[in-house]
């Protein structure tokens, strides 16, 4: 039986959000890498991982909680890519397994890695979505919408940049936390363009129409159903 015949369906979408595993394309989720990353530092069990994330902010990029993490931990035990080195108990504390990455781990790792970096694949945003369906809104309530969305990004930019600031200034490389700078650019991008549409929607720019008629039939005939759909 290969490695990856071991997972139950539930797990396995949780580490390979597309469903799939093969020799050329590998999809592992954010909490698996994180799980990967941290145990090519040195060994940890399941709580100094959770700790250590919540610690590098991990949290702000990966959906953390016990549960995800141990079914992670297991699933990727049984696909042999970390092992248990040793148990340790604390007191009255529960005993814990200590893992560490295996070879086969820290290959998954580098070729996931190297093919996110690579390949741009598609994401189903909730705010893609609202923009989707914003024409069934009064004009002067989703220009209110974006305003607020705008005023919270604000919040998120400015929280994540002291955070930034704090980490480098206690001697954190940019390269160790450069995914948060990737964040904030993103973030503050998304700001300048929602201001922007909120301002055309007011001074009446932006056509208001609820619909769209016939402009998905003339987009298939010309660019065929595929561009549509990505």
């Amino acid at each position: 039986m290969s490695p990856s015949e071991y997972l139950t369906q539930d797990i396995r979408r949780d580490i390979f959000p597309m469903g799939y595993m093969t020799e050329q394309v590998l999809e592992t989720s954010p909490l698996a890498l994180s799980i990967l990353e941290l145990l090519d530092e040195r060994p940890m069990h399941p709580y100094e991982l959770a700790s250590t994330m919540r610690d590098r902010h991990h949290d702000e990029f990966i959906r953390l909680n016990f549960g995800s993490l141990y079914h992670t931990v297991d699933a990727l035990e049984k696909n042999r890519w970390i092992e248990p080195m040793e148990r340790e108990k604390e007191g009255r504390r529960p005993e814990r397994t200590i893992y560490r990455l295996t070879d086969s781990g820290r290959e998954v790792l580098v070729r996931a890695v190297s093919e996110i970096l690579a390949l741009p694949r598609r994401e189903y945003a909730q705010f893609a979505a609202g923009l989707m369906f914003m024409h069934h809104l009064d004009a002067a309530l989703a220009a209110s919408q974006l305003e607020h969305r705008s005023l919270a990004l604000s919040a998120v930019i400015e929280k994540l940049t002291r955070i930034m600031g704090e980490l480098l200034s206690d001697g954190v490389s940019r390269l160790a936390i450069i995914e948060l700078e990737h964040k904030i650019a993103m973030l503050e991008a998304e700001r300048t363009w929602v201001r922007k549409i909120e301002k055309e929607i007011i001074g009446g720019k932006l056509e208001w129409v609820v619909g769209i008629g016939a402009g998905p039939e003339k987009l298939r005939r010309k660019h065929g159903s595929g561009s549509i759909a990505h």
